[in-house]
């Protein structure tokens, strides 16, 4: 964890005019702007959201910034599964990550580590019970699941993961209990000179 007083780092994040064409994340006492994503980032979210949309017990939230009670960090994942509530929310707050049930991020070309590592790091302290990477540069997804959160010996971590090259169906256990198709998931080509 950074040294930083975390407070002052989340009313700076609050405070913060992120320029368009980018967003915004508080990540281990750091804020860490980073560009939209590509055409093909978005319609990856996209295929895994329609295929989540007939699960009418869960509600899909894209690029909305999720907090912990216990936690100062304030990840924006590309996308985020919590239980559907027909409650007034308070629309100010952000979405109780301590709710959530699922997590997607498809890997930025900017900054893969911070999807791969850091990320994996802070859904596991929040006890997010499945995290989904979807890697286009790889052609893969990587599954994790059954979180733990710190303890004295290791930091945050997941203990199991599941890779599935694109085209193999994913089995998401519980509490999702849902099959996503990736046959129409595509991979970047090779970079344009």
């Amino acid at each position: 964890m950074a040294s930083r007083d975390l407070p002052d780092v989340q009313q700076a994040f609050r405070e913060l005019i992120v320029p368009e064409g980018f967003r915004a994340e508080l990540i281990d006492g750091e804020i860490i702007l980073s560009p939209s994503g590509r055409r093909l980032h978005w319609r990856l979210i996209s295929r895994i959201t329609a295929q989540l949309a007939p699960l009418t017990e869960w509600e899909c939230v894209t690029e909305q910034t999720i907090q912990h009670p216990r936690f100062t960090d304030l990840p924006e994942p590309d996308l985020a599964v919590l239980p559907y509530t027909d409650e007034p929310a308070d629309d100010d707050a952000y979405h109780p990550a301590d709710e959530v049930a699922f997590v997607v991020e498809v890997v930025s070309r900017s900054n893969p580590h911070n999807d791969e590592v850091r990320k994996t790091d802070v859904y596991a302290r929040f006890g997010i019970p499945l995290y989904l990477i979807v890697d286009p540069f790889k052609g893969r997804c990587v599954l994790r699941l059954a979180p733990r959160g710190d303890d004295e010996t290791m930091g945050p971590t997941y203990t199991e993961h599941r890779v599935f090259p694109f085209g193999e169906p994913i089995e998401l256990p519980s509490p999702l209990n849902v099959t996503l198709d990736t046959s129409a998931f595509r991979t970047y080509g090779p970079p344009s000179t």
